[in-house]
């Protein structure tokens, strides 16, 4: 990665990207210098200066490639100084989560591919990123999947599945914080499952966990940020068909058993506590 000279950053300004050499092949040659720029409406979000869309990209020859694609295009000032000042830093949205996408990897936690990452630095305290992901094909966010299992399936296959699902969400969650890493958007809907694969594999459960962006390591006071992480999930769980008190007791339990922790009825009240202020600031703002 070639960051310039802090004068060609701070006059010209400079670009700086990372691309997997996996993908690299189905990705434009000048995806560079026309990232930013890049127009798509599909699954299009944008405000206040930032943008996530899906891409789909189609080679000449070999598979099509479906990203998302999150951009920054206006970053507060003191970012742009940060960067400026020290470009290797990760001090934008995209290549910060990069980053921790690559750490929560290497702990063990499964992620979704990183196809492509850079940053525009400069001029002056200019400062803009992107990040595309690959997309999570065949798979749906848990709390749309598992209404339609419920649906779909008898009573004694779901609960089985349901099982194997709860327990692998505890695995991974515990995988995180035995490491003082802490998500601090865990909701249902960041966890993936593989549907195609379970078609294929009935006794294998593939999930992955998504939007790593807010992603902090913590080895001081973790508890705080545990009450975080598992306040979200509890209350993100109220309400979807098929999710039931055992589900959550059955969570516990697994989780528990890979995390050392102090006082763990307590820890489980500030649990609560915590899920029912996402409650209440829900109903107030929803």
């Amino acid at each position: 990665m070639n960051y310039g000279s802090l004068w060609e950053r701070l006059v010209r300004g400079v670009r700086w990207s990372w691309v997997d050499p996996r993908y690299r092949a189905a990705l434009p040659e000048d995806l560079d210098a026309s990232v930013m720029t890049l127009e798509s409406r599909d699954r299009l979000h944008a405000k206040q200066g930032r943008s996530t869309a899906r891409v789909r990209f189609h080679p000449g020859s070999g598979p099509a490639v479906t990203v998302y694609l999150k951009r920054h295009f206006r970053l507060p000032w003191l970012s742009g100084l940060a960067a400026l000042l020290h470009p290797g830093g990760r001090h934008s949205p995209g290549a910060s989560e990069w980053v921790h996408l690559e750490r929560a990897r290497e702990i063990g936690v499964p992620v979704p591919d990183v196809v492509a990452t850079g940053e525009r630095i400069g001029p002056w305290t200019s400062l803009q990123s992107y990040l595309m992901v690959a997309e999570l094909t065949g798979s749906r966010e848990l709390n749309v999947a598992i209404p339609d299992l419920y649906a779909s399936m008898d009573p004694g296959s779901f609960a089985a599945l349901k099982r194997r699902i709860v327990v692998r969400m505890a695995e991974i969650t515990a995988t995180l914080h035995a490491a003082r890493a802490f998500h601090k958007d865990l909701y249902l809907c960041h966890f993936y499952l593989d549907e195609e694969r379970l078609r294929a594999a009935p006794g294998e459960i593939r999930l992955a966990l998504i939007d790593l962006h807010r992603l902090g390591v913590h080895a001081l006071w973790p508890d705080r940020w545990r009450w975080k992480d598992l306040g979200q999930l509890l209350f993100s769980t109220e309400g979807i068909d098929g999710i039931d008190r055992r589900d959550v007791l059955r969570f516990w339990k697994h989780y528990r058993r890979r995390v050392r922790m102090a006082r763990p009825a307590w820890q489980a009240r500030m649990i609560q506590m915590k899920a029912m202020r996402y409650r209440e600031h829900n109903l107030k703002h929803g």
